[in-house]
């Protein structure tokens, strides 16, 4: 072919591909137009807050109380969204009372266009990166896979959450990582974390590459411009000598939530037959409690997954296949998991289902699980069931029956990457 022919052919995929984000888009706007969302209540109260106290204040000041709010308490990265937003609401709304639906849009913007980001990115790195492994029709059929994932518009849309963000950075240290870029991809792990910790299982999976890969030198390299992120990402923090306050909202996050099973379809929600609400620090085998079972079975299933990764350090889809299962047997087995932790696992899985097809299915298979994790925990959902009985018994069924077949994916996954 010329390469006339190779611009006319790149340049037909780029329209396909803007189209293919162009009606991602459409889908998204009446959603984050229309719906006030529910985790967006709460940011609309730190987005006030942190507008009035700056970056640096936000652990430490005063929120209002009331069933909506509760003292911001995620990792650094998302304050300087809530201060952009915040300025540009009391830019274009100056007056407004910060509960409006326009702020709710705004703060769901940002997670939104990370969202469509992560479709282009995903569709980059298949072309560019792995070209001579994946046709065209792949790398925009995984693209638009991603950006029409149900749940993850549903997650990000509709309820305005913000996982987006680390599954962006968690996605990009990943490609930094296979094409050698070490000194790029821990910073960029480092991003995904300092978002939100449960990006940290997923991230694991830069590290055996390239301590495998990567000479001494850059490593230590890598390392320096991680703790560098994390010492920028922390600067308006530290300089208002909040450290303290910023270390006890986050430990103060994990009682918040000291559940088996927040509303997570796992593991405990199954041995607990629907009852997640125990709480996770009941002692409930040799002086163990379920907290600590979790976490130890956490890392039982991480390790030797960990392992074959250290083996096959130059093994593309086996890289992202692994961050997925790492942050998949996360959500499966530890305690006090929300229903949309699960996110974070779809960008890295449609990868490595790009690249292995025997991965497709269970994308597919865990994009209804996941949907079906989300609508069944919907708040309306239960205000709306509330006084129907023989419905709320087919939830209860269907919950349990979702949460038994993620178990099992999860034993059949790691059989895969272990084999």
């Amino acid at each position: 072919m010329t390469v006339q022919g190779d611009r006319r052919g790149e340049g037909v995929e780029w329209r396909r591909l803007g189209l293919i984000v162009l009606l991602a888009t459409l889908v998204r706007l009446p959603l984050i137009l229309l719906s006030p969302g529910y985790d967006v209540l709460a940011y609309r109260i730190w987005a006030e807050v942190v507008h009035a106290v700056g970056i640096g204040g936000a652990y430490g000041a005063t929120y209002p109380t009331g069933p909506e709010s509760a003292p911001y308490h995620y990792q650094p990265f998302y304050l300087y969204v809530l201060r952009a937003t915040g300025f540009v609401y009391a830019a274009l709304w100056p007056g407004g009372d910060w509960r409006d639906q326009a702020l709710a849009s705004l703060l769901k913007c940002a997670p939104t266009v990370a969202e469509l980001a992560l479709g282009v990115l995903i569709w980059r790195f298949l072309r560019v990166r792995v070209a001579p492994q994946v046709a065209p029709r792949v790398a925009l059929g995984a693209a638009a896979a991603y950006l029409f994932t149900p749940g993850l518009i549903w997650n990000t849309a509709y309820w305005g959450g913000i996982d987006a963000f680390q599954a962006l950075f968690l996605t990009l240290g990943l490609c930094a990582t296979v094409g050698g870029a070490t000194v790029r991809a821990w910073p960029l792990a480092t991003l995904a974390v300092c978002t939100k910790l449960t990006a940290l299982p997923g991230a694991l999976a830069v590290i055996p590459t390239a301590l495998r890969s990567v000479p001494p030198r850059r490593l230590v390299a890598a390392l320096v411009a991680a703790l560098a992120t994390l010492l920028v990402l922390t600067a308006p923090i530290l300089a208002a000598g909040q450290l303290g306050a910023m270390r006890r909202g986050m430990f103060d996050n994990l009682s918040l939530y000291a559940l088996t099973s927040f509303n997570a379809h796992n593991l405990w929600w199954l041995l607990t037959w629907g009852q997640g609400q125990r709480p996770d620090t009941t002692v409930a085998f040799t002086g163990l409690n379920y907290r600590q079972i979790g976490r130890l079975l956490a890392l039982l299933a991480a390790c030797p997954v960990l392992y074959r990764l250290w083996r096959e350090p130059t093994n593309i889809p086996r890289v992202f296949a692994t961050s997925a299962f790492l942050s998949f047997a996360f959500v499966m087995l530890t305690t006090g998991v929300h229903e949309n932790w699960a996110y974070i696992l779809f960008a890295p899985l449609l990868v490595a289902a790009a690249l292995e097809p025997s991965y497709r299915p269970l994308y597919a298979l865990l994009a209804l699980t996941f949907l079906l994790n989300l609508a069944l925990e919907d708040p309306p959902l239960h205000q709306f069931v509330a006084d129907w009985s023989i419905i709320r018994q087919g939830i209860r069924a269907t919950r349990l029956a979702n949460a038994a077949v993620q178990c099992g994916v999860l034993g059949w996954w790691g059989w895969k990457l272990l084999r």
